[in-house]
């Protein structure tokens, strides 16, 4: 059965573990849509394809981006294998909204998996899942990949699977309290949140890399040392992406999350 990917990625993480499915499924050539950067696409997928969509989970739904720029693509009850990419808190809505997603588009979700990605607020001082997904994360991909496939050479018309079963992380209910009492009272006494990253102009050399990465063209390539913040959904893609360290997001969030969810989170998958 040919393969192939379909992803929103813009630190590359969803990218890399949908190529490590796909690797499973496949070992040969696979075809690739990544709309990261691009506009949104049209395209129509046949039943001898199996298609790979992974995409990153922002405050526990699908990255508004990817939704809007996959609009366009549908299937022929074609077989698809939906993935979320969560930054070690929960993945929440994500993986259903996806899954329902697809189906509305002649897509048959034969297979799901949530999986770990390095969170976009992860810093040195501040780390979330640091360096995830790692070599084990992806051999653990690529198993899940060989796994589908046995299941479509076994069961080509497979029916569609119950994404909610999937097995959820696990999370401390008292951490969780603490969680959402934190951000509440930040609300209430104002704390500033930041809606962009910001930038350094000592350490901007102008050299235009945070503008060939931003996924949402936030970043003029007449002014890379700007933000539109209207645009930017804080992937922090220029963040990682800055080779002199000029762009940061100071949130709040990044320390909070680094204490209450540094217990790793596992990958999940359902067949």
């Amino acid at each position: 059965m040919n393969t192939a990917i379909v992803t929103f990625s813009p630190t590359g993480t969803s990218s890399a573990i949908a190529q490590a499915i796909s690797r499973g499924i496949n070992p040969g050539e696979m075809k690739t849509i990544d709309v990261t950067r691009g506009e949104a696409v049209t395209k129509e997928f046949d039943s001898d394809t199996v298609v790979v969509v992974s995409v990153p989970v922002y405050g526990g739904h699908v990255a508004p981006p990817a939704l809007q720029r996959l609009e366009h693509i549908s299937g022929n009850n074609t077989p698809a294998v939906a993935v979320v990419v969560y930054g070690n808190r929960h993945y929440e809505a994500a993986l259903d909204q996806l899954a329902e997603f697809l189906g509305n588009r002649g897509f048959r979700v034969i297979a799901a998996g949530t999986f770990i990605g390095e969170h976009s607020y992860s810093t040195a001082e501040t780390p979330i899942a640091t360096g995830r997904p790692d070599a084990e994360d992806l051999r653990f991909a690529e198993q899940f990949g060989k796994a589908v496939g046995q299941k479509l050479s076994t069961a080509p018309n497979a029916p569609a699977i119950d994404v909610s079963s999937i097995e959820k992380p696990v999370q401390d209910a008292e951490v969780m309290v603490s969680f959402q009492q934190t951000v509440m009272g930040w609300m209430q006494q104002g704390v500033p949140i930041p809606s962009a990253p910001q930038v350094d102009t000592n350490l901007c050399t102008g050299c235009g890399t945070c503008v060939d990465c931003c996924p949402t063209h936030a970043i003029p390539a007449n002014s890379p040392s700007t933000t539109d913040a209207g645009v930017c959904i804080k992937c922090c893609a220029c963040v990682k992406a800055c080779p002199t360290g000029a762009r940061t997001f100071p949130t709040p969030f990044a320390a909070l999350l680094t204490k209450k969810f540094a217990e790793p989170k596992e990958n999940k998958t359902l067949l």
